[in-house]
Protein backbone atom coordinates (compact mmCIF):
# COMPACT_ATOMS: atom_id res chain seq x y z
CA UNK A 1 0.00 0.00 0.00
CA UNK A 2 1.33 3.44 -0.93
CA UNK A 3 0.76 5.64 2.11
CA UNK A 4 0.83 8.79 -0.04
CA UNK A 5 -2.32 7.75 -1.95
CA UNK A 6 -4.87 8.14 0.79
CA UNK A 7 -6.25 10.89 2.92
CA UNK A 8 -7.75 9.15 5.92
CA UNK A 9 -7.28 5.65 7.29
CA UNK A 10 -9.61 3.57 9.37
CA UNK A 11 -8.67 0.45 11.30
CA UNK A 12 -11.43 -2.10 11.68
CA UNK A 13 -11.12 -4.54 14.51
CA UNK A 14 -12.53 -8.02 14.42
CA UNK A 15 -12.10 -9.86 17.69
CA UNK A 16 -12.97 -13.48 18.29
CA UNK A 17 -13.71 -15.48 21.40
CA UNK A 18 -11.88 -18.73 22.06
CA UNK A 19 -11.77 -21.40 24.70
CA UNK A 20 -10.22 -20.94 28.12
CA UNK A 21 -7.73 -23.59 29.29
CA UNK A 22 -7.87 -24.99 32.78
CA UNK A 23 -5.13 -25.65 35.32
CA UNK A 24 -4.32 -28.55 37.59
CA UNK A 25 -3.15 -28.41 41.22
CA UNK A 26 -5.68 -27.41 43.91
CA UNK A 27 -4.28 -25.87 47.12
CA UNK A 28 -6.24 -25.74 50.37
CA UNK A 29 -8.99 -23.14 50.65
CA UNK A 30 -7.02 -20.96 53.06
CA UNK A 31 -3.89 -21.08 50.90
CA UNK A 32 -5.86 -20.41 47.74
CA UNK A 33 -7.68 -17.46 49.32
CA UNK A 34 -4.35 -15.81 50.12
CA UNK A 35 -2.83 -16.62 46.71
CA UNK A 36 -5.81 -15.27 44.77
CA UNK A 37 -6.20 -12.02 46.71
CA UNK A 38 -3.50 -10.23 44.69
CA UNK A 39 -1.89 -10.26 41.26
CA UNK A 40 1.52 -8.81 40.41
CA UNK A 41 2.59 -6.66 37.44
CA UNK A 42 5.53 -4.63 36.28
CA UNK A 43 5.06 -1.05 37.47
CA UNK A 44 5.40 0.31 33.93
CA UNK A 45 2.15 -1.48 33.00
CA UNK A 46 0.11 0.02 35.83
CA UNK A 47 -1.90 2.62 33.84
CA UNK A 48 -3.48 0.10 31.46
CA UNK A 49 -3.85 -2.70 34.02
CA UNK A 50 -5.63 -0.25 36.33
CA UNK A 51 -8.08 0.56 33.54
CA UNK A 52 -8.78 -3.11 32.96
CA UNK A 53 -9.15 -3.73 36.70
CA UNK A 54 -11.56 -0.84 37.24
CA UNK A 55 -13.99 -2.16 34.63
CA UNK A 56 -13.52 -5.77 35.77
CA UNK A 57 -14.37 -4.87 39.37
CA UNK A 58 -17.47 -2.97 38.22
CA UNK A 59 -18.73 -6.02 36.34
CA UNK A 60 -17.45 -8.73 38.69
CA UNK A 61 -19.89 -9.65 41.45
CA UNK A 62 -17.47 -11.95 43.26
CA UNK A 63 -14.42 -11.26 45.41
CA UNK A 64 -12.15 -8.46 44.28
CA UNK A 65 -8.49 -8.83 43.34
CA UNK A 66 -5.83 -6.23 44.11
CA UNK A 67 -2.65 -5.20 42.25
CA UNK A 68 0.95 -5.36 43.38
CA UNK A 69 2.94 -3.06 41.10
CA UNK A 70 6.57 -4.04 41.43
CA UNK A 71 9.42 -4.83 39.04
CA UNK A 72 8.91 -7.52 36.42
CA UNK A 73 11.59 -9.69 38.01
CA UNK A 74 9.92 -9.47 41.41
CA UNK A 75 6.52 -10.25 39.87
CA UNK A 76 7.82 -13.44 38.26
CA UNK A 77 9.49 -14.43 41.52
CA UNK A 78 6.16 -14.12 43.32
CA UNK A 79 4.56 -16.35 40.71
CA UNK A 80 7.33 -18.92 41.02
CA UNK A 81 6.82 -18.94 44.81
CA UNK A 82 3.04 -19.22 44.32
CA UNK A 83 2.54 -16.03 46.32
CA UNK A 84 0.27 -14.93 43.47
CA UNK A 85 -1.49 -16.88 40.74
CA UNK A 86 -1.47 -14.18 38.04
CA UNK A 87 1.19 -11.78 36.75
CA UNK A 88 1.34 -9.28 33.90
CA UNK A 89 4.71 -9.09 32.18
CA UNK A 90 6.41 -8.26 28.90
CA UNK A 91 8.08 -11.66 28.61
CA UNK A 92 7.12 -15.31 28.64
CA UNK A 93 8.30 -17.74 31.27
CA UNK A 94 11.59 -19.43 30.50
CA UNK A 95 11.53 -23.22 29.86
CA UNK A 96 13.13 -23.74 33.28
CA UNK A 97 10.48 -21.61 34.99
CA UNK A 98 7.69 -23.50 33.25
CA UNK A 99 9.20 -26.84 34.22
CA UNK A 100 9.60 -25.77 37.85
CA UNK A 101 5.92 -24.83 38.07
CA UNK A 102 4.84 -28.05 36.40
CA UNK A 103 6.87 -30.05 38.92
CA UNK A 104 4.82 -28.30 41.61
CA UNK A 105 1.65 -29.48 39.80
CA UNK A 106 0.77 -26.05 38.38
CA UNK A 107 -0.02 -25.64 34.69
CA UNK A 108 1.04 -22.14 33.61
CA UNK A 109 -0.76 -20.47 30.72
CA UNK A 110 0.73 -17.47 28.92
CA UNK A 111 -1.72 -15.23 27.06
CA UNK A 112 -0.75 -12.42 24.69
CA UNK A 113 -2.93 -9.42 25.49
CA UNK A 114 -1.61 -6.41 23.59
CA UNK A 115 1.39 -4.64 22.11
CA UNK A 116 2.87 -1.40 23.39
CA UNK A 117 6.28 0.19 22.95
CA UNK A 118 9.17 1.72 24.79
CA UNK A 119 9.14 5.47 24.33
CA UNK A 120 12.15 7.79 24.52
CA UNK A 121 11.34 11.22 25.91
CA UNK A 122 13.39 14.41 26.16
CA UNK A 123 12.91 17.83 27.66
CA UNK A 124 11.05 20.29 25.43
CA UNK A 125 14.09 22.55 25.49
CA UNK A 126 16.01 19.85 23.63
CA UNK A 127 15.65 20.23 19.86
CA UNK A 128 17.35 16.87 19.13
CA UNK A 129 14.23 14.73 18.88
CA UNK A 130 15.28 12.22 16.18
CA UNK A 131 17.38 9.17 17.02
CA UNK A 132 18.30 5.80 15.51
CA UNK A 133 18.36 2.42 17.20
CA UNK A 134 22.13 2.21 16.81
CA UNK A 135 22.66 5.65 18.33
CA UNK A 136 20.52 4.77 21.34
CA UNK A 137 22.44 1.50 21.68
CA UNK A 138 25.74 3.39 21.75
CA UNK A 139 24.36 5.80 24.37
CA UNK A 140 23.34 2.88 26.57
CA UNK A 141 26.76 1.28 26.12
CA UNK A 142 28.54 4.49 27.12
CA UNK A 143 30.07 4.92 23.64
CA UNK A 144 28.20 8.20 23.13
CA UNK A 145 28.09 10.39 26.23
CA UNK A 146 27.61 13.98 25.00
CA UNK A 147 24.75 15.63 23.16
CA UNK A 148 27.32 17.35 20.96
CA UNK A 149 28.19 13.92 19.52
CA UNK A 150 24.65 13.79 18.14
CA UNK A 151 24.51 17.46 17.23
CA UNK A 152 27.71 19.55 17.17
CA UNK A 153 25.67 22.68 17.91
CA UNK A 154 24.13 21.27 21.10
CA UNK A 155 25.10 22.96 24.38
CA UNK A 156 23.33 20.44 26.64
CA UNK A 157 26.49 18.64 27.73
CA UNK A 158 26.43 15.10 29.13
CA UNK A 159 23.57 12.76 28.21
CA UNK A 160 21.68 11.43 31.23
CA UNK A 161 19.46 8.37 30.69
CA UNK A 162 16.62 7.73 33.16
CA UNK A 163 14.98 4.33 33.72
CA UNK A 164 12.26 3.19 36.05
CA UNK A 165 13.96 0.29 37.85
CA UNK A 166 17.04 -1.92 37.39
CA UNK A 167 14.81 -5.03 37.57
CA UNK A 168 12.01 -3.65 35.40
CA UNK A 169 10.62 -4.83 32.09
CA UNK A 170 11.94 -1.62 30.54
CA UNK A 171 15.61 -2.24 31.22
CA UNK A 172 15.28 -5.97 30.49
CA UNK A 173 13.88 -5.13 27.03
CA UNK A 174 16.81 -2.82 26.33
CA UNK A 175 19.32 -5.50 27.36
CA UNK A 176 17.60 -8.39 25.55
CA UNK A 177 16.25 -6.69 22.41
CA UNK A 178 18.42 -3.64 21.73
CA UNK A 179 21.95 -4.03 23.06
CA UNK A 180 22.98 -6.99 20.83
CA UNK A 181 25.38 -8.37 23.40
CA UNK A 182 26.77 -5.02 24.54
CA UNK A 183 26.71 -4.21 28.24
CA UNK A 184 24.59 -1.36 29.57
CA UNK A 185 26.84 1.18 31.23
CA UNK A 186 24.92 1.85 34.44
CA UNK A 187 27.42 4.23 36.02
CA UNK A 188 27.69 7.88 35.16
CA UNK A 189 25.15 8.30 32.36
CA UNK A 190 22.33 5.88 33.31
CA UNK A 191 20.04 6.60 36.26
CA UNK A 192 17.60 3.91 37.43
CA UNK A 193 15.56 2.96 40.54
CA UNK A 194 12.66 5.32 39.83
CA UNK A 195 8.98 4.85 39.04
CA UNK A 196 7.71 5.68 35.56
CA UNK A 197 6.19 8.88 36.93
CA UNK A 198 9.54 9.86 38.41
CA UNK A 199 11.26 9.23 35.07
CA UNK A 200 8.91 11.72 33.40
CA UNK A 201 9.49 14.19 36.22
CA UNK A 202 13.27 13.77 35.94
CA UNK A 203 13.21 14.53 32.20
CA UNK A 204 10.99 17.53 32.76
CA UNK A 205 13.55 18.98 35.17
CA UNK A 206 16.74 18.00 33.32
CA UNK A 207 17.29 19.43 29.85
CA UNK A 208 20.07 16.95 29.06
CA UNK A 209 18.07 13.81 29.95
CA UNK A 210 16.54 10.97 27.91
CA UNK A 211 13.77 9.07 29.69
CA UNK A 212 12.74 5.51 28.81
CA UNK A 213 9.10 4.69 29.66
CA UNK A 214 6.29 2.49 28.40
CA UNK A 215 4.21 4.19 25.71
CA UNK A 216 1.08 3.60 27.80
CA UNK A 217 2.20 6.53 29.97
CA UNK A 218 2.04 8.90 27.01
CA UNK A 219 -1.59 8.90 25.84
CA UNK A 220 -2.96 12.39 26.43
CA UNK A 221 -6.59 11.18 26.44
CA UNK A 222 -5.91 8.88 29.40
CA UNK A 223 -3.25 10.82 31.26
CA UNK A 224 -5.23 11.88 34.33
CA UNK A 225 -1.99 12.64 36.18
CA UNK A 226 -0.93 15.14 33.49
CA UNK A 227 2.43 13.40 33.21
CA UNK A 228 3.11 14.06 29.57
CA UNK A 229 1.40 16.39 27.16
CA UNK A 230 0.76 19.09 29.72
CA UNK A 231 4.38 19.03 30.86
CA UNK A 232 7.78 19.92 29.49
CA UNK A 233 8.65 16.79 27.54
CA UNK A 234 8.77 15.66 23.89
CA UNK A 235 8.47 12.10 22.55
CA UNK A 236 11.45 11.25 20.34
CA UNK A 237 11.06 9.73 16.89
CA UNK A 238 13.11 6.57 16.43
CA UNK A 239 14.35 5.00 13.20
CA UNK A 240 16.14 1.83 12.14
CA UNK A 241 18.20 3.51 9.42
CA UNK A 242 21.83 4.57 9.98
CA UNK A 243 20.86 8.23 9.87
CA UNK A 244 17.79 9.74 11.54
CA UNK A 245 15.58 11.77 9.21
CA UNK A 246 11.97 12.75 9.71
CA UNK A 247 10.80 10.48 6.90
CA UNK A 248 12.42 7.36 8.38
CA UNK A 249 11.78 7.89 12.09
CA UNK A 250 8.57 7.18 13.99
CA UNK A 251 6.81 7.85 17.27
CA UNK A 252 5.28 4.96 19.29
CA UNK A 253 1.73 5.55 18.08
CA UNK A 254 -0.90 2.82 17.75
CA UNK A 255 -0.60 2.97 13.97
CA UNK A 256 3.19 2.63 14.02
CA UNK A 257 2.94 -0.28 16.47
CA UNK A 258 0.33 -2.05 14.32
CA UNK A 259 2.46 -1.77 11.18
CA UNK A 260 5.77 -2.42 12.94
CA UNK A 261 7.22 0.92 11.85
CA UNK A 262 8.35 1.78 15.35
CA UNK A 263 11.37 -0.35 16.34
CA UNK A 264 10.85 -0.76 20.11
CA UNK A 265 7.64 -2.82 20.30
CA UNK A 266 6.96 -5.27 23.12
CA UNK A 267 4.18 -7.72 24.02
CA UNK A 268 2.11 -7.60 27.20
CA UNK A 269 1.40 -11.07 28.61
CA UNK A 270 -0.85 -12.45 31.33
CA UNK A 271 0.71 -15.52 32.95
CA UNK A 272 -1.72 -17.53 35.05
CA UNK A 273 -1.34 -20.59 37.29
CA UNK A 274 -4.81 -20.39 38.86
CA UNK A 275 -5.85 -24.03 39.40
CA UNK A 276 -9.55 -23.17 39.64
CA UNK A 277 -11.50 -22.56 36.47
CA UNK A 278 -13.83 -20.18 38.34
CA UNK A 279 -11.08 -18.39 40.28
CA UNK A 280 -10.86 -14.59 40.29
CA UNK A 281 -7.26 -14.47 38.95
CA UNK A 282 -8.28 -16.61 35.98
CA UNK A 283 -11.44 -14.55 35.51
CA UNK A 284 -9.45 -11.32 35.37
CA UNK A 285 -6.98 -12.79 32.86
CA UNK A 286 -9.89 -13.96 30.68
CA UNK A 287 -11.56 -10.55 30.98
CA UNK A 288 -8.46 -8.83 29.56
CA UNK A 289 -8.43 -11.33 26.70
CA UNK A 290 -12.11 -11.01 25.74
CA UNK A 291 -12.94 -8.77 22.76
CA UNK A 292 -15.31 -6.53 24.67
CA UNK A 293 -14.48 -4.87 26.92
CA UNK A 294 -11.00 -6.28 27.67
CA UNK A 295 -9.32 -5.98 24.27
CA UNK A 296 -11.31 -2.83 23.48
CA UNK A 297 -9.84 -1.17 26.56
CA UNK A 298 -6.34 -1.81 25.22
CA UNK A 299 -7.35 -0.39 21.84
CA UNK A 300 -8.97 2.74 23.28
CA UNK A 301 -5.85 3.31 25.40
CA UNK A 302 -3.67 3.55 22.29
CA UNK A 303 -2.17 0.07 22.45
CA UNK A 304 -2.70 -2.57 19.78
CA UNK A 305 -4.80 -5.55 20.96
CA UNK A 306 -3.25 -8.97 20.43
CA UNK A 307 -6.52 -10.38 19.09
CA UNK A 308 -7.18 -7.61 16.61
CA UNK A 309 -7.53 -8.24 12.90
CA UNK A 310 -7.45 -5.03 10.94
CA UNK A 311 -7.80 -3.77 7.42
CA UNK A 312 -6.88 -0.46 5.82
CA UNK A 313 -8.92 1.23 3.13
CA UNK A 314 -8.67 4.50 1.28
CA UNK A 315 -11.28 7.09 2.11
CA UNK A 316 -11.69 10.18 -0.04
CA UNK A 317 -12.98 13.21 1.84
CA UNK A 318 -14.45 16.01 -0.30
Amino acid sequence: MNRTQFNTLFIGLSLFIGLFPSCGNKPSDDTYKQQSKFFAADESLSPIINEELDIFNMKNKRDSIYPLYISEQEAVEKLMNQDVLLVFTTRRLTPNEEETLKQKKYKPTCTELAYDALALIVNKANTDTLITVDTFRKIMAGEITQWSELNPESKLGKIKVAFDNPKSATLRYVVDSIMQGKQVKTDGNVKAAMTSAEVVDYVENNKNAIGVVGSIWLDDQRDTTNLTYNREITIMKVGRAEEARRENTYKPSQWNIAYNYYPFIRTIYAICIDPRSTGVPRAFKNFCWLPNPGQLIFFNAGLFPARAEYSVRDVVID
